[in-house]
């Protein structure tokens, strides 16, 4: 179900631990912060300040690491967990940047990230739940998908849908 409240890239993080990857259930997280992302720099929207610190105050309340991971760099989010395997997602948010502009940006990093390919490793895409996100992310190919195990994140307020590799996303009025 699509969100109406536009999400930033901290906020669809913070979705990503609560729904997808929540470290009370084994996940170890660790998330690549950029200053655009906390606000700091450039133009930014009214209020966008606050709601960034709070999604922030509540990654770090749920033991995300904050920082560059030590093995893989600053991807944006590098999800460990003992039996779920090993997940490297570059996540995108609502801002200044042309939503095709930004998927072709995160689509760019993850591929420079795809190093590691076993079972146990997987790619992901996370975008907020929106019409205009969902039907970017569409025009992935389902093949590369599941060519590059590459899943795809759709994050609501209080939600995460995983579309996995080598699946449609199923339109449910998105678009």
């Amino acid at each position: 179900m699509s969100t109406t409240t536009a999400l930033y890239q901290l906020e669809v993080k913070l979705g990503l631990a609560r729904g997808a990857f929540p470290p009370g259930s084994g996940w170890q997280l660790t998330m690549h912060i950029d200053p655009m992302e906390r606000g700091v720099g450039g133009k930014h929207p009214p209020g966008k300040m606050k709601r960034v610190n709070a999604a922030l105050r509540e990654l770090r309340k749920l033991g995300v690491i904050i920082g560059t991971h030590k093995q893989f760099g600053p991807v944006d989010v590098v999800a460990d967990h003992e039996k779920g395997g090993l997940r490297l997602i570059e996540v995108e948010g609502e801002s200044g940047k042309q939503r095709e502009q930004a998927l072709y940006s995160s689509l760019g990093q993850l591929l420079l990230s795809m190093k590691l390919w076993s079972d146990d490793v997987g790619y992901g895409i996370a975008v907020p739940d929106t019409r205009e996100w969902v039907r970017q992310v569409r025009k992935i190919p389902t093949d590369l998908t599941k060519r590059l195990h590459l899943s795809r994140y759709l994050v609501g307020l209080n939600s995460v849908t995983r579309i996995e590799p080598g699946e449609e996303i199923a339109d449910l009025g998105r678009g």
